[in-house]
C-alpha cells in the first residue's frame, strides 16, 4: 500500500472495525474469530486492538458485551483514546455477522504480509553483509520462511483422516519404518522410524564406520534414497569401502594399496560397475566437505532422502554463540531431530564413546548409555541407541576376532538387547549368521 508516495505496511482498518461490529451485534461470533485475531500483532490499529481485548476479556468472564457494558468498562486512560461515538458506529461497519470469520481470516492475511516484509528485510540485511557466509544465509532464509509458514492458521485436527492413515499403515505395512536389513536388529526395534534419530556408538577401531557402511549398502539394496556425510573420512576412501563391500573377492587392503592381479582388476571393474549402478545420483549422495549442520541440512532438503547417515556427530562444527560443549551437542541433536521430522527421513548419527570404557573389566566393558560422549545431550533425542561392541579389540585373549555384538541400550518402540554379527574387517562386511560368514570365506 502507498500513501502520499510513502509505503505503508499492509493493513485494513475497515476490516478491524467490521470485526468489532460483528462481536457487538452477536457476542457468539468471538468463538469463530479468536484463533485468527487473538494476537495483538494481528491488529494494526491500536484503538481497535484495545477494544477487542476488552471485549474478549468480558466474554470470557461470561459478561454481555453491548454499547452500555462496554462503555462502562473502559478505564479513564482508555476513554482518552476511545470515544463512545466511535464505538456506537461500529454496528454499521458490520454488514453481516455471518461474515465475521471471513473478515478475521482476511485481517490475518494482512498480518502475514507484514511479517513477510519483516522477514525479507532481515534477509536483505544478511545478504548485504560485507563478508557474507552464503550457505549460512541460505539456511537462515529457509528458517525464516519456515517460521512464516508456521504462522498459518491451524487447519484443525482431522481424526477421520488420521484414523484412515493409521489403519492403512497397519493393514498394508506401509509404516514409517525403514528396515536395517539385519534380521536380529530388526527383531529388536522393527527397524528405524522416519522422523527419528538413531545413534550408532563405538570406540575408534571397533567397526563403527564399517557397520554404518553395511547399513548403507542394505538401504541401497532396498531401493531407498540415502544421503551420507563423511566428517572424518574423504569420499574417495568411503568409496573404496563400498567397492569392497559390493565385491565378492576384493579386500580393503588390496583396494587401498592397489595390489591387484589380473583377475583382481577384472573383479574391480565388475565391482565398479555395480557401485555405479546401485549408488546412482538419484539414489545416493555423499559429502565430505560440509562442516556445519546448516549446509548439510540444505542438501538433505534438496535431495529428499529416506535415510541420512552422518559419520560422525562430534565432528560437526559447533553452532556460533554457544560455548559449552554439552549445549553445542544438544543444539546439534535437536536441530537434526527437527530435520528428520520436517523431511520425514531416518537420521543415523555415529558417535564416539568415552575412553573410560576400555579401562573396565568383565561384563562392565559392554557399553552403557553413560559411555556416550556428552550422553545426556545425545540420548535425550534418540529413538534408538546402538553400540558396536567389538570385544576382541579390547581383550584379544577373550574376544573372537570375527564376532561383534550390536548392543541396543535404548529402543523407543521395541526392546533392548543385543545382536551377534560376524565380522570380516578386510572385506568391510558384517554377516547376519556364522553360516553366511563361513560361506563367504
Amino acid at each position: 500500500m502507498i500513501e502520499n508516495n510513502i509505503k505503508v505496511q499492509p493493513h485494513d482498518t475497515d476490516l478491524e472495525e467490521a470485526i468489532l461490529g460483528c462481536v457487538l451485534r452477536d457476542n457468539k461470533t468471538m468463538n469463530n474469530i479468536e484463533a485468527y485475531v487473538g494476537n495483538e500483532d494481528v491488529w494494526y490499529n491500536k484503538k481497535c486492538w484495545i477494544l477487542y481485548r476488552k471485549m474478549s476479556k468480558m466474554i470470557k468472564n461470561d459478561e454481555d458485551v453491548d454499547l452500555i457494558t462496554l462503555g462502562t468498562s473502559l478505564s479513564s486512560g482508555e476513554r482518552q483514546l476511545i470515544d463512545m461515538y466511535w464505538i456506537s458506529g461500529l454496528n454499521e461497519k458490520a454488514p453481516s455477522i455471518y461474515n465475521a470469520e471471513h473478515y478475521a481470516k482476511k485481517l490475518y492475511e494482512k498480518y502475514l504480509l507484514r511479517k513477510t516484509i519483516e522477514s525479507t528485510n532481515q534477509i536483505n540485511e544478511l545478504a548485504y553483509d560485507s563478508n557474507p557466509d552464503v550457505y549460512s544465509i541460505l539456511g537462515d532464509t529457509h528458517n525464516l520462511i519456515g517460521d512464516l509458514i508456521e504462522l498459518r492458521p491451524s487447519q484443525g485436527f482431522d481424526i477421520d483422516g488420521v484414523l484412515d492413515k493409521a489403519i492403512d499403515e497397519m493393514v498394508t505395512d506401509r509404516k514409517q519404518m525403514v528396515r536395517s536389513g539385519i534380521t536380529d536388529i530388526d527383531k529388536l526395534s522393527g527397524g528405524f522410524t522416519k522422523g527419528e534419530i538413531s545413534i550408532i556408538g563405538g570406540r575408534p577401531g571397533h567397526g563403527k564406520t564399517t557397520f554404518m557402511v553395511n547399513l548403507l549398502s542394505r538401504f541401497i539394496h532396498q531401493g531407498l534414497k540415502v544421503c551420507m556425510f563423511n566428517r572424518e573420512m574423504p569420499n574417495s576412501e568411503m568409496i573404496k569401502k563400498i567397492i569392497c563391500l559390493e565385491s565378492e573377492k576384493l579386500s580393503y587392503g588390496m583396494v587401498r594399496n592397489g595390489t591387484f592381479g589380473q583377475s583382481d582388476i577384472e573383479e574391480l571393474e565388475r565391482a565398479k560397475n555395480t557401485v555405479r549402478m546401485l549408488y546412482c545420483e538419484d539414489k545416493f549422495m555423499m559429502f565430505d566437505n560440509l562442516k556445519d549442520l546448516g549446509k548439510s541440512s540444505l542438501q538433505v532438503k534438496k535431495f529428499k532422502p529416506d535415510v541420512v547417515i552422518d559419520d560422525y556427530l562430534q565432528l560437526i562444527e559447533p553452532p556460533k554463540g554457544i560455548e559449552q560443549r554439552r549445549l553445542q551437542l544438544e543444539k546439534i541433536c535437536n536441530d537434526y531431530k527437527w530435520l528428520a521430522k520436517s523431511e520425514n527421513c531416518v537420521v543415523l548419527l555415529a558417535s564416539q564413546l568415552n575412553r573410560g570404557l576400555e579401562m573396565r573389566t568383565g561384563k562392565s566393558i559392554i557399553p552403557q548409555l553413560s559411555d556416550l560422549a556428552e550422553s545426556g545431550a545425545i540420548e535425550q533425542v534418540a529413538e534408538n541407541v546402538l553400540f558396536v561392541h567389538y570385544e576382541w579389540k579390547i581383550n584379544p585373549k577373550k574376544g573372537d576376532v570375527n564376532k561383534v555384538n550390536i548392543v541396543s541400550r535404548k529402543c523407543r518402540y521395541g526392546m533392548t538387547g543385543s545382536a551377534r554379527l560376524w565380522y570380516n574387517g578386510d572385506k568391510v562386511k558384517y554377516y547376519d549368521t556364522e553360516e553366511d560368514f563361513n560361506k563367504a570365506l
